[in-house]
């Protein structure tokens, strides 16, 4: 009968062990649990800044094409506008020269003029 009661307690000593062990592994199971939730959140969190950093980006490069395609139509509109302010500085250099011809021509016929009036005052 010993031996039967200490197989017996031997037994519970291993039961108790067992549920020990069994406790153990359920708060770490549960510790693990844990830890993974919040590694799942924290993913989920990263996640939603990955997506938003994406749309950021591709807004961004749309308003960087927007942008560049402006600029490009301001550089054509400044280079045909300095064309034409060349173009219009070289006329008026020629309307310039035509006038001082004009002038000159004018004070030539002027001369003239006064040189026929003063020799039929003359007469």
């Amino acid at each position: 009968m010993d031996r039967f009661k200490d197989k017996v307690n031997s037994l519970r000593a291993d039961l108790d062990a067992a549920q020990a062990k069994i406790e153990e592994l359920e708060k770490e199971k549960k510790k693990v649990e844990d830890e993974l939730s919040a590694k799942e959140q924290e993913n989920g969190s990263l996640q939603k800044k990955v997506a938003k950093l994406e749309t950021d980006l591709d807004e961004t490069e749309k308003n960087l094409k927007e942008t560049t395609g402006k600029l490009r139509e301001i550089e054509i509109k400044v280079e045909n506008s300095e064309r034409q302010v060349t173009k219009l500085d070289q006329e008026k250099i020629k309307l310039e020269e035509e006038n001082e011809e004009l002038k000159e021509k004018l004070k030539q016929k002027d001369k003239e003029y006064e040189e026929a009036l003063n020799s039929i005052a003359n007469l």
